[in-house]
C-alpha cells in the first residue's frame, strides 16, 4: 500500500460505476507515459499513448478522464479526474495537465514516482460542459489554474464568429500565458498572491459581477465548487437559465476529492434508486 491509500478509495460495492448509464461511450484504457516536464512553474504535463477504441472520441474539446493513481490492497483504484489538455490522433498520444501542490496526495504522489514507460488505466473520455455557442451571444469564461487544461482545449476548438471573454486566477502567469489568443475574444489575468489562498479570493466572482448587461452573456465556469456556485448564482440571480450558465465546480477548500467522489457516488446511488439517468446528476447541486 502507498501512503493512506485506503482511507482514499471510494468503494462501488452496487458497481453503478461499470454500468452502460454510467459508462455512456467510455472506455477503460491503459496509457504509457511518453514525457513528462514542466512547462511553468506550477504545471507538470504528462505525454502519454493511448489506444482507444474510438479515436475520434477523443476529439472533442474539453474532455474528462478519470486517472488511477493508486492501486491500494483489496480494494477498488484510487483515482482522480483530469481534463484532456489535448489529443494528437496521429501518435495516439494525450497530452494531461497536473498543478503542482505541496501536499501529499494520491494524485501527486503518482506523478512524483512516474517516469517514461509507467503505465496505468483510466476511464474517458466525458464530455465536460461546452460554451453556448449557438445563441450567438457573447460568452464569459471564468476559471483558476485547475480548469486552464479545459480552457486551453475550448480556446484552441472556438467556433467562429462567437465573441468572448475569459478570466483566468493563477499564481502562474506563464501558464496563462500559454493560452491560445483567439480572434474575437479578450483574456484577463488575476495573478494571485502568495499569501492569498486559492478558493478564497473574489477576483472571479467580481469580474462576473462587473460585467455590463449580464442578462446578455452566456456563461461557462470551472474551478473552486464554492466560487463556481456564486458565479452560477449571480447569473441566475439575473434570470439566465442552467443551460445558459455552465459550470462546475473541480474541487473545494478543506474537502478531499475521495470526499467528493464519495459523495458524487452516494447522489447517483439515490439517482438510480429513483429510475432516474446520469443526464439528471448536477453536480454543484451536491451538499459538499
Amino acid at each position: 500500500m502507498v501512503g493512506d491509500a485506503r482511507g482514499e478509495r471510494v468503494e462501488d460495492r452496487q458497481g453503478l460505476l461499470t454500468q452502460d448509464d454510467h459508462m455512456r461511450d467510455m472506455e477503460r484504457i491503459e496509457m504509457e507515459v511518453e514525457r513528462i516536464f514542466r512547462p511553468t512553474p506550477t504545471v507538470a504535463r504528462v505525454i502519454a499513448r493511448i489506444a482507444p477504441r474510438n479515436p475520434e472520441a477523443w476529439r472533442r474539446a474539453n474532455l474528462a478522464m478519470r486517472i488511477e493513481v493508486e492501486q491500494p490492497e483489496g480494494g477498488r483504484p484510487v483515482s482522480r479526474v483530469y481534463t484532456v489538455r489535448s489529443f494528437d490522433p496521429e501518435r495516439s498520444s494525450i497530452e494531461i495537465d497536473f498543478v503542482v501542490h505541496p501536499d501529499d496526495s494520491p494524485a501527486m504522489r503518482w506523478l512524483a514516482q512516474a517516469r517514461p514507460g509507467t503505465r496505468t488505466w483510466f476511464v474517458g473520455p466525458r464530455p465536460h460542459f461546452l460554451p453556448d455557442y449557438e445563441s450567438g451571444r457573447r460568452i464569459a469564461i471564468f476559471a483558476d489554474e485547475t480548469a486552464i487544461p479545459a480552457v486551453y482545449a475550448i480556446l484552441n476548438a472556438w467556433q467562429q464568429p462567437a465573441r468572448g471573454v475569459v478570466y483566468i486566477e493563477t499564481t502562474d502567469r506563464a501558464a496563462f500565458e500559454e493560452l491560445p489568443q483567439v480572434l474575437g475574444v479578450e483574456s484577463h489575468l488575476f495573478l494571485r498572491r502568495a499569501d492569498e489562498q486559492p478558493g478564497k479570493t473574489s477576483y472571479l466572482l467580481d469580474a462576473a459581477q462587473a460585467l455590463p448587461d449580464p442578462a446578455s452573456w452566456r456563461v461557462w465556469a470551472a474551478g473552486e465548487r464554492e466560487v463556481a456556485r456564486a458565479i452560477r448564482a449571480y447569473f441566475e440571480g439575473h434570470g439566465l437559465g442552467r443551460d445558459e450558465v455552465r459550470v462546475f465546480g473541480y474541487w473545494r477548500n478543506g474537502v478531499s476529492s475521495s470526499q467528493i467522489d464519495r459523495a458524487r457516488l452516494g447522489h447517483y446511488a439515490d439517482m438510480r434508486t429513483r429510475k432516474e439517468g446520469l443526464e439528471r446528476f448536477e453536480d454543484l447541486d451536491l451538499p459538499v
